[in-house]
């Protein structure tokens, strides 16, 4: 399964990639036929022109007034190119046929004049290149979370992605494809990114969840799911119907709205913590689907360039919003999945260089497949080497202050070893995660026998006066699992004094002398909201180990006696 959902992201991520990227760096003659849309929606049957004197389309016998049909995909993307004149002339006819004022319907056929190129769409490669780096970097982020937490709201998310893809010039520039190529690629991007609007909304209302939510948020979810899935068979069915142009006309302004409405209600009923984190996203929500409509909406113009240029800010900011503010909590797998990512490149680099260095400058294929297979496996064993070191480079990148945290638990795990009283270890396991993590929380609770009392914390308000009985609730798993304990697997009611006494705790891990548990840790979230993630709880673990074995060895100090005290009697006797 993993298997397939990697071939599925990979292979729709590298398609809608390529339709996009190399039209936007072209820079052809593009086709001339004097015919202008007065009225028409996008993919309409029928639509009213205007016509330039003298022009092809003039010529053939089409004036002005008339109205236009029986348009094939990409002769109606040569006649009424909405987005850009930056199309490729192919010199191939326009078949149309054609309704004057008379009523009466006739075919005409014309070819279009070939004329110099008005430049990029994006009028600078620079411009260019930033506009598809945004896209290729969105895309990246949206497989590596499907890929590392596959659920309905990353698949939503990758869908969207998807759907951002900047389709402008790539309209025009596959026009030289085969008709049922072009009209097959055109069908498949232009449909999807009419899906966008309601993906987008659905991920709006998923987020950060991982299923669908409960309450209004599941039923909104369901209708809005219901009328995607309406417009997808009516883009199968007929992608070139007068249903598919109503939908591309007013689907964008009514999602529009849906979707701010649904992050503004969200905004005003989540908690403060958790607000704060969805801040970003929400703005990046709410900036990307305003611009869009701007763009669709106004015609081409000042604004409405303006407009186009400003969608890249919506990925960016949308990008920042999940890796920096951890909307989604990505950190735990980003970083291994650029690992992955450098370590196969470096492999397909390397052996390609090869593979081209020996049939450039060999003329025996034997010694080059022999150059070939040795440089494969050299390379090979030197990546499982170098791997560790490599992994350990990208998180000290990519994730500094988690790096620098856990090197800083991983010193204070070797030091409290050395401690000379107990109060010492109880602050290393309470003030150091608290300050280096930047935990909202953290406490120690140890056991007199009876009861397990709180006798260090942090980031508690209010009265400090919790007990727990020894046979608790919590104290059985901990006692059970012999290993932290994810607080939100339980039943609420064990957290219910932690919550009365201003705690939220987020993980429990146990601290043993041999099989009794002498005391726990509770530790809480980021103050960001995000949870801890694996390397940061085998960090804690490590910790709250080694503060066992000092517990121990203070304990064994405390019953040894003195060798000095124990000569004279020794002596006497």
């Amino acid at each position: 399964m993993t298997a397939l959902r990697a071939i599925i992201v990979i292979g729709a991520s590298a398609f809608f990639l390529l339709v996009a990227g190399p039209p936007m760096f072209e820079n052809p003659p593009w086709p001339y036929t004097g015919v202008h849309y007065e009225s028409a929606t996008f993919l309409q049957k029928n639509v009213t022109v205007r016509v330039d004197t003298g022009s092809p389309a003039y010529r053939a016998g089409l004036r002005s007034g008339d109205v236009v049909g029986c348009l094939s995909l990409r002769d109606f993307q040569v006649l009424f190119p909405f987005f850009t004149k930056v199309l490729p002339y192919t010199g191939n006819p326009v078949n149309a046929c054609v309704r004057h004022a008379s009523g009466q319907w006739r075919y005409i056929t014309f070819v279009p004049e070939r004329m110099p190129s008005p430049g990029l769409f994006y009028n600078t490669p620079l411009l260019a290149a930033l506009r598809i780096a945004v896209y290729a970097a969105f895309l990246l982020v949206g497989c590596a979370l499907v890929l590392a937490r596959p659920s309905v709201m990353t698949w939503l998310f990758f869908g969207y992605c998807l759907a951002s893809m900047p389709d402008a010039a790539s309209q025009g520039m596959w026009i030289t494809l085969p008709l049922p190529v072009y009209t097959l690629v055109t069908a498949v991007t232009a449909g999807w990114i009419m899906l966008g609007a309601p993906i987008l909304a659905l991920f709006a209302l998923t987020v950060p969840a991982d299923v669908p939510p409960p309450g209004w948020r599941r039923v909104f979810f369901r209708i809005i799911a219901a009328v995607a899935a309406l417009i997808a068979a009516s883009i199968v069915a007929s992608p070139a119907t007068s249903l598919l142009g109503i939908l591309q006309t007013n689907g964008d302004e009514a999602f529009t709205v849906i979707t701010i409405a649904i992050v503004i209600v969200r905004l005003l009923t989540m908690e403060q913590e958790e607000r704060a984190r969805f801040g970003w996203a929400a703005f990046a929500i709410i900036f990307g689907v305003v611009v869009n409509d701007v763009r669709n909406v106004l015609p081409n113009g000042g604004i409405s360039n303006a407009a186009g240029y400003l969608t890249i800010v919506m990925p960016l900011a949308l990008m920042y919003a999940i890796l920096r503010r951890h909307v989604i909590d990505v950190r735990f797998v980003l970083s291994r999945t650029v690992v992955y990512g450098v370590v196969t490149t470096l492999v397909v680099v390397v052996i390609g260089l090869v593979d081209w260095a020996t049939s450039a400058y060999l003329s025996q294929a034997r010694a080059a497949l022999a150059i070939d297979a040795a440089v494969t496996i050299a390379v090979g064993l030197a990546l499982h080497r170098s791997y560790r070191w490599i992994e350990r480079t990208v998180d000290v990148l990519l994730f500094r202050g988690k790096h620098e945290a856990q090197a800083y638990l991983r010193r204070a795990a070797r030091a409290v070893l050395r401690a000379r009283d107990e109060r010492t270890v109880d602050a290393a396991l309470v003030n150091d995660p608290v300050e280096k993590l930047d935990l909202t929380m953290a406490a120690l609770f140890r056991s007199n026998g009876r009861e397990f009392t709180a006798v260090s914390q942090m980031g508690w308000d209010g009265a400090f006066t919790v007990t727990l009985p020894s046979g608790c609730e919590l104290a059985r798993f901990l006692e059970a699992e012999r290993s932290r304990v994810i607080i939100a697997d339980l039943r609420k009611h064990v957290t219910a004094e932690f919550v009365d006494a201003g705690a939220s705790p987020a993980v429990a891990i146990p601290i043993f002398r041999g099989d009794e548990l002498l005391a726990f840790a509770l530790y809480g979230y980021h103050r960001d909201g995000t949870r801890l993630d694996p390397d940061e709880l085998d960090a804690l673990e490590r910790l709250c180990e080694a503060a066992a074995q000092a517990y121990v060895m203070l304990e064994l100090k405390r019953y040894t006696v003195p060798t000095a005290t124990l000569s004279p009697a020794l002596e006497s006797r």
